[in-house]
């Protein structure tokens, strides 16, 4: 739809200066104007170029149309200088208005008709398994060019969870739950064993002699068992060092099995070494009277996990808990929970000593079971060490 737009403006007064081609426009109005007021007819409009635009060709043209406008603007002067007013004042006519039709602007039609341009068609694959393998080669490439994160650092072993159960935190998993654990199921002199004829071998061996020092300590529920960490000196001498007892175990049933048979408990003590080594002295326990060893500390005994008891005193000694008949088993082995350290130096008391069935069942209403299943000899030698209470050892009767 064709729209017009119609302006009423005055005429401007048209200075004569310099004529451009670019003002031809400007001045033919302003010429048409003049010649509109005096009567005249004006020239023939020049041709308009398909913008709207005007465009003359002719020189001659051009040449007559200045010097039309130029008299044009000369008669509009005169005709519009003031006059004088009966009282002496000038009195200027108006100036007249030209009413100015611009045409509005038509859309182009080839801005409706603009086609949008598409987007390439993608080429079909031709080969699906290609791309595939392309694109697995590329990813593969890019995997290897970008170095993985660093794994995290494993947790503290201490903090780290297990138990004697049959579940995925017992003695059969110990050694997936931490690194340092990869012993528990790598090692090749783990502990405990079954002690049968066929493994051991009956000799001398070095005399077991405990000290006879009084010692006190903490009655501890560590949450895998029963223990005492031992406050005093207590002193074994073994291959000629001292060894000091740090800690006592309580276990039921008894780690060690000897010749097919189970017992009930065992008191392991635990002796450190003057470099570092560690003994372990497993006394195993048999249903019986009351033992006075234990009934000492009993007495102190913590209810619950990670609850604790001092003795008020240092009342025990090893002397009092060790059979009468000393021999023993011995062999290389290990700690028996994680993380299943080897080079520990195990010694087997040959005989039992007895534990009161009241004794044994406050322990089991206490702890659950801590003891680890036997593990492989793997060929390891087991001595049978001959000694007799307060004599040296000799070689067996044959």
């Amino acid at each position: 739809m064709n729209q017009t737009m119609t302006t009423t403006m005055p005429v401007p007064s048209c200075p004569p200066r310099p004529l451009f081609l670019h003002q031809l426009a400007v001045l033919f109005v302003c010429g048409a104007t003049a010649l509109a007021a005096t009567g005249q007819t004006p020239a023939p409009s020049p041709a308009r170029s398909a913008s709207g635009s005007i465009r003359i060709e002719n020189p001659q043209e051009k040449a007559d149309l200045a010097t039309r406008i130029d008299e044009a603007i000369q008669r509009a002067k005169t005709k519009n200088a003031p006059t004088t007013s009966a009282g002496g004042r000038r009195r200027a006519e108006p100036i007249p208005s030209v009413e100015v039709r611009i045409p509005a602007e038509r859309p182009s039609k080839s801005a409706k008709t603009m086609a949008i341009p598409q987007a390439p068609a993608r080429p079909a694959v031709q080969d699906p398994e290609a791309s595939r393998r392309y694109i697995q080669t590329r990813a593969a490439e890019l995997a290897a060019a970008v170095p993985p994160p660093p794994a995290p650092p494993p947790p503290d072993p201490r903090t780290v969870r297990w138990d004697y159960g049959s579940g995925d935190r017992g003695p059969k998993a110990w050694g997936n739950l931490h690194p340092e654990f990869a012993a528990c199921s790598q090692g090749m002199r783990q502990s405990p064993i079954h002690i049968t004829a066929q493994d051991v071998e009956a000799g001398p061996a070095p005399l077991l002699a405990f000290d006879h020092q009084f010692f006190g300590g903490t009655v501890l529920h560590s949450g895998h068992g029963l223990e005492l960490k031992v406050e005093g000196d207590s002193i074994l001498t073994l291959r000629g060092m001292p060894w000091r007892l740090v800690r006592l175990q309580f276990r039921h049933p008894a780690e060690e099995r000897v010749h097919q048979h189970n017992y009930p408990m065992a008191t392991d003590l635990v002796y450190q070494g003057p470099e570092g080594q560690t003994a372990v002295v497993s006394v195993p326990m048999q249903l019986g009277s009351t033992n006075t060893f234990i009934t000492r500390i009993w007495t102190h005994m913590p209810l619950d996990v990670q609850d604790s008891v001092r003795l008020p005193q240092p009342v025990l000694s090893v002397d009092e808990l060790l059979p009468q008949d000393r021999r023993y088993y011995q062999y290389a082995g290990s700690i028996t929970q994680p993380p299943c350290t080897e080079g520990v130096l195990r010694i087997v008391m040959k005989n039992p000593v007895n534990i009161g069935l009241a004794q044994l069942r406050l322990l089991q209403r206490l702890s659950p079971p801590s003891a680890r299943p036997v593990q492989a000899t793997n060929g390891r030698l087991v001595l049978e060490a001959q000694q007799a209470r307060g004599a040296a050892l000799t070689w067996p009767a044959t």
